[in-house]
């Protein structure tokens, strides 16, 4: 300090120094530079000065209490009273935790900063909590230091606060009443000292008798309250009507009008009771009418029904037979009974009976009333002790029963009914007759025996299929078949009588038939084609048909196209249908050219049968009207003649042996013209011009449909 004081104080002359080495540098030394360190890590940061004592190097003014600047003043640019970071002294920082220091007149004052407060006044350790005052810095039940005295909610009473019981928030409400806060109440069995809600005097006119609910729930019907009476208000306010005790009730009463008669006879005195609201005497037994019933009820003095202090009084037990001798009815089986010195007697015997033995006691024992000759009904009708069967007298009625079929010379017979047990004439049929558990025809038989078994005329009608057509478990035409007849070993059924065995198997041919027997049907059956180009490709020698078409019907099978002669060809068929019926077969739909190719043969005739047109040669327009059907049924069967009145063979054939690539039905291909196909060969109702080999003018979409439009198959195989 000595050193850099002298410094300090020694004139400086920037002119006179002189850096690096000088005329005597042997005795120079490092001069001190208050300590100011140069970082070299080689001592001084000044550079060395000349042999002068008054040398000064400047610096750029630091707070060290010396001359940096080498201008003659020390830490001139501080002012040590008021800097923050030099307040005082130089270094003498203005700095605590959580506060920001100013200096004034060189001593440090201290500020918290935001969120911070000094609450033990040492500015040591600055602001040490940690706190923001909250509610206007005002203390308010909120679990908070709203005034940040490190104290929490200190200025509350959580013990005895209605709005904050035992807990911030917690505030005590009551229906009806005033709320209290109370430190000795238990909640739940636990009493823990801190505050608890509860419920202190109920509101004038309201009464708490529900616990569950805080407060006075229940609203008295009167106020102020009084004594309970009979009158279906709650006059105590208790929650409860008329009950006991109220005043005037629970003695002994009767109904008005019957004070004086009390415990006389059958009659008890009541008990007064509130009754809704009302005083009503309950359990009073009245009298009622007499009744007999000396000696049926005990003890002897409840007889007085009446309460009169009589038993029996209104009863004449002498001749009256509804208390003949007692108070038991005479009851006499049958008859009306009378009463004569107190016993029953017989006045008179109910319809349908007879007193035959004189004994009262037994009634009109005998069951008869005369209604005139006998007749068989288990009823002795002319009362003379002789029933149906065992009476001569008895009248047999004509023959009723049913005489047809299985029932002939069956007569009626008296007897009892085997359903009713009622006697009467019943019909008894043979063992040839179907009948119910009572006896009776059946209306529908249950047997197939040949035999009428209901006698209606029809027999085994309760089997239709009877007669009906039946076949064997054979497959195709190795199905033999028969007629259904009766079981002979078992009545309830029919069999199967084969009557036309089935064929043998054989190869399959295209006829709708499973002619191989092996479930499956024309699944291998040869069509007719014939070679066209040396066996290039093959045709259908004929229109193809459907399987099972005729000489006469064009069929409905449609699972394969067929090449047969004498079958009516497959029509009214779209070009997509014509296509799927080729490959089914095996085969395809002909392109134009192999079509083509069929009919006018190697030569390229015309017409199939030559160039020049025969108007019978083919089933054109010209073929004679006077000996075919209508137009529209103008189609032939394949390979048919045509002609007027009796044609011969077929002269419409083409040279490779096809027919009727010429009329009868225009034909599909496969060949596409844009969105159709084409169609070639004319139909029944084309001119000369469009029957040729050639003509190619006629095309149709692939779901067209026509009357006189077919189709034949072509193969690259002979099948």
């Amino acid at each position: 300090m000595l050193l850099a004081t002298t410094i300090a104080l020694s004139a400086c002359h920037l002119d006179t120094f002189t850096f690096g080495a000088g005329d005597d540098t042997s005795d120079a030394g490092p001069i001190d530079d208050g300590g100011v360190d140069d970082g070299g890590g080689g001592g001084d940061a000044r550079p060395p000065a000349d042999a002068m004592p008054d040398a000064c190097v400047a610096f750029v003014e630091t707070c060290n209490e010396a001359d940096d600047d080498c201008d003659g003043m020390v830490d001139e640019d501080f002012n040590l009273d008021a800097d923050p970071a030099n307040c005082g002294s130089c270094g003498a920082r203005c700095q605590e935790p959580n506060t920001a220091g100013t200096c004034s007149a060189g001593q440090c004052s201290y500020a918290c900063l935001p969120g911070y407060v000094d609450t033990d006044n040492n500015v040591d350790n600055g602001c040490e909590y940690l706190c923001t005052p909250s509610n206007g810095g005002v203390e308010r039940c909120d679990l908070a230091d709203n005034d940040c005295d490190t104290l929490i909610d200190e200025d509350l009473n959580l013990d005895s606060d209605v709005n904050n019981c035992g807990t911030c928030g917690n505030r005590c409400l009551a229906l009806n009443a005033d709320p209290v806060c109370d430190n000795s109440v238990c909640t739940f069995g636990q009493c823990d000292g801190s505050g608890n809600c509860t419920v202190g005097e109920c509101d004038p006119g309201f009464a708490d008798l529900i616990p569950g609910i805080a407060g006075c729930e229940y609203t008295c019907p009167v106020f102020p309250t009084t004594a309970e009476e009979c009158n279906g208000v709650d006059d105590d306010c208790d929650g409860v009507v008329d009950e006991l005790p109220i005043v005037g009730l629970g003695g002994a009463c009767t109904d008005p009008g019957f004070e004086a008669i009390g415990d006389t006879g059958a009659c008890s005195y009541g008990t007064l009771v509130c009754n809704f609201g009302v005083p009503t005497c309950q359990g009073y037994v009245r009298p009622a009418p007499e009744v007999c019933n000396e000696g049926l009820v005990t003890p002897a003095d409840a007889a007085d029904d009446n309460c009169d202090g009589q038993i029996d009084e209104p009863f004449d037990k002498q001749n009256d037979p509804r208390y003949c001798g007692g108070c038991t009815p005479c009851a006499l089986d049958h008859a009306v009974a009378g009463c004569s010195l107190g016993a029953c007697t017989v006045v008179a015997c109910r319809p349908g009976f007879v007193d035959q033995n004189g004994d009262p006691s037994d009634g009109c024992e005998y069951a008869c009333t005369p209604s005139g000759p006998e007749v068989c009904d288990g009823i002795d009708n002319d009362c003379d002790l002789l029933v149906d069967l065992a009476d001569p007298d008895l009248s047999v009625p004509a023959n009723f029963c049913d005489a047809d079929g299985a029932c002939g010379g069956t007569t009626p017979t008296c007897g009892a009914d085997l359903c009713t047990g009622a006697v009467g004439w019943q019909c008894v049929y043979g063992a040839g007759v179907e009948v119910d558990a009572c006896g009776d025809i059946l209306a529908q038989e249950t047997r197939c025996d040949d035999i009428d078994g209901n006698c209606n005329g029809p027999v085994d009608e309760a089997f239709p299929s009877k007669g009906g057509a039946c076949a064997d478990t054979g497959i195709g035409v190795c199905r033999g078949t028969g007629n259904y007849v009766c079981d002979p070993a078992d009545t309830s059924a029919l069999v199967c009588d084969i009557t036309s065995p089935g064929l043998a198997p054989s190869a399959e041919v295209c006829d709708n038939d499973d002619d191989d027997c092996d479930g499956t049907i024309d699944e291998d059956a040869p069509d007719d084609m014939v070679a066209v180009d040396g066996g290039t490709f093959y045709i259908y020698t004929y229109e193809a048909s459907r399987p099972d078409a005729t000489d006469t019907l064009f069929g409905s099978a449609g699972h394969r196209a067929c090449s047969t002669a004498d079958r009516m060809p497959w029509r009214n068929v779209s070009q997509v249908e014509a296509a799927a019926a080729c490959a089914a077969a095996g085969k395809r739909l002909c392109t134009e050219a192999e079509w083509q190719l069929a009919c006018a043969g190697p030569t390229g005739l015309l017409y199939p049968y030559g160039d020049t047109y025969q108007p019978t040669a083919c089933n054109g327009r010209d073929v004679d009207l006077d000996c075919v059907a209508p137009d529209e049924d103008r189609v032939a069967a394949t390979g048919t003649a045509y002609g007027c009145p009796a044609p011969g063979s077929s002269a419409c054939v083409s040279p490779v042996g096809a027919f009727d690539l010429s009329g009868n039905l225009k034909e599909w291909t496969s060949t596409p013209v844009g969105s159709a196909f084409r169609v070639k060969g004319g139909a029944f109702d084309n001119i000369p011009q469009g029957l040729t080999c050639s003509f190619s003018f006629t095309a149709f979409g692939g779901d067209t449909a026509l009357p006189n439009l077919g189709f034949r198959c072509c193969s690259d195989t002979p099948n």
